[in-house]
């Protein structure tokens, strides 16, 4: 919902400070708030403001435009998959198995994994890319029941010619950002994405492991929160701890809600893992809330996991 007051706060300089000081966030912030076209969003934003004020439609703005963006998106990137018999789902299969390496070859089950798919699902594309020879299925040396999917040569001459051309065309869907607005929408995505993604088996460097704590993340605890009759407030969850480890050794507990590290608003495991880059080996003081109350712990995490 708009809150003019602070709007007007957030676009006026401070009497006692130069513009030019501002953070390149704080400009973005600014001209984004001030001036900019108004898109199909805008419109239903504005709409449901004069129609519901007592509604706060704000997360339309991310997840509606999110919504439409990825109807334009897949149609146009279908369309180079479409020259070449294949679909984005059949592709993605090529891609993994291109991506795993000579012999370019892994088991079902690791890519079901790697697509998070379930083994029907896996085993309809993999059975379409086999009748049109670029996989082929081989017996799993290390399991008796288990199947290789491997890429034939046909398979490997196709990823050779669909992959730049799929590339090029990704590029000129995003013509209308330059590379810093590229950088900057795919650092928030990653943000949001790392929210909802399973920890990658390979990742030893998240907060997770690197401090021996089950974190959920912010959507989840609030869900949890409000379930059990608590604030609503945004914040990473611990849901379980390991001892001996970095956060039993700081104290924290199951249902804990950690809310800032080292007076950082901490919403999600990316702003957590920036802290404890920057901590170091020091301490770093997290608040949290255990129930209503608020706690200051000393999380000593020490140095980033070895790969």
């Amino acid at each position: 919902m708009q809150e003019p007051d602070i709007h007007k706060q957030t676009t006026q300089p401070d009497a006692m400070q130069s513009p030019e000081v501002h953070t390149a966030e704080e400009q973005l912030t600014q001209h984004t708030s001030t001036c900019h076209l108004k898109d199909h969003v805008d419109w239903v934003i504005e709409g449901w403001e004069e129609e519901r004020p007592d509604l706060d439609v704000a997360p339309t703005a991310v997840i509606n435009r999110l919504e439409r963006l990825q109807s334009y998106l897949r149609a146009e990137v279908a369309t180079v998959f479409e020259r070449f018999g294949l679909t984005g789902p059949s592709f993605a299969v090529i891609a993994t198995l291109r991506r795993a390496g000579k012999p370019y070859q892994l088991s079902q089950r690791a890519l079901m994994d790697a697509l998070q798919l379930t083994g029907g699902t896996v085993s309809v594309r993999i059975d379409r890319l086999e009748r049109d020879g670029i996989v082929e299925r081989l017996p799993d040396p290390y399991d008796q029941r288990g199947v290789l999917v491997r890429l034939t040569q046909k398979g490997e001459r196709l990823f050779d010619q669909v992959a730049p051309l799929h590339l090029a065309n990704e590029d000129r869907l995003l013509s209308a950002l330059n590379a810093r607005q590229r950088e900057q929408l795919a650092a928030l995505l990653r943000i949001l994405l790392l929210s909802f993604d399973p920890i990658a088996p390979e990742d030893p460097h998240h907060p997770s492991r690197w401090i021996s704590a089950s974190l959920a993340p912010a959507h989840l605890a609030r869900k949890i929160r409000r379930s059990s009759g608590l604030p609503d407030i945004p914040g990473l969850l611990v849901q379980s701890v390991a001892v001996p480890g970095p956060a039993a050794s700081a104290g924290l507990q199951e249902g804990d809600l950690i809310v800032s590290a080292n007076e950082t608003e901490i919403r999600s495991i990316e702003s957590l893992y920036e802290q404890l880059l920057a901590a170091r080996g020091e301490a770093l003081k997290l608040e949290v809330l255990r129930g209503t109350e608020h706690r200051s712990v000393s999380l000593n995490a020490g140095e980033p996991p070895e790969v």
